[in-house]
């Protein structure tokens, strides 16, 4: 046992106490933005606690299953949720006839995470889905940066992929560390 070379005993998964906060239960309706307002050429998310909740470090994890009625969960049960207001704004963001796609700005959006478990969150991005056509995964394409580290690279890589400077991206973040790091590159970045 131990850390030595020897087999270490299997860890065993217990489900974390929390709870779904206010912000999960609110009906979301967003505005779109004002006619003729300057819009982003992208827009990132970081997905624990901004896209979806419980973080990834609180739950079990893999295997996912997925329910009847699409709900995620984690091997212990955990249900893995969306915020809604995540999900509307990625839906008018890349709605064809909404103003971000409509301007001739043509919007893409993008998910960054540092997380340690990058495995899990692919799986559960191919899982949860944005609406009855499209997954979260889906919704994004290659425009996906998931590995431990620093946001700065995730940001690197999104501006290589998507030929776009960094003051044409707009970032989501419950960490300020990490909207403070991007925001120094010149992304416009909302803790």
């Amino acid at each position: 046992g131990g850390r030595g070379g020897g087999r270490g005993k299997t860890k065993t998964r217990r489900p974390r106490a929390f709870s779904y906060g206010p912000a999960m239960e609110e009906r979301c309706r967003l505005k779109p933005p004002p006619e003729g307002a300057a819009l982003p050429r992208l827009v990132c998310y970081d997905l624990d606690d901004t896209v979806w909740f419980p973080e990834l470090y609180m739950m079990c994890g893999a295997p996912w299953s997925k329910d009847e009625l699409g709900r995620v969960t984690d091997v212990c049960g955990t249900e893995l949720r969306v915020y809604p207001a995540a999900s509307e704004s990625v839906k008018m963001i890349l709605d064809p006839d909404g103003p971000f796609q409509s301007s001739g700005v043509r919007t893409k959006v993008a998910f960054a995470s540092r997380t340690n478990r990058g495995k899990w969150a692919m799986e559960a991005l191919d899982l949860l889905r944005l609406d009855k056509d499209t997954t979260l995964r889906e919704a994004v394409g290659d425009m996906i940066e998931i590995f431990p580290g620093t946001k700065r690279k995730h940001f690197e890589s999104l501006r290589h992929k998507s030929r776009l400077s960094y003051s044409d991206m707009l970032f989501f973040d419950n960490e300020r560390v990490n909207v403070e790091e991007v925001g120094q590159l010149g992304v416009t970045s909302v803790y």
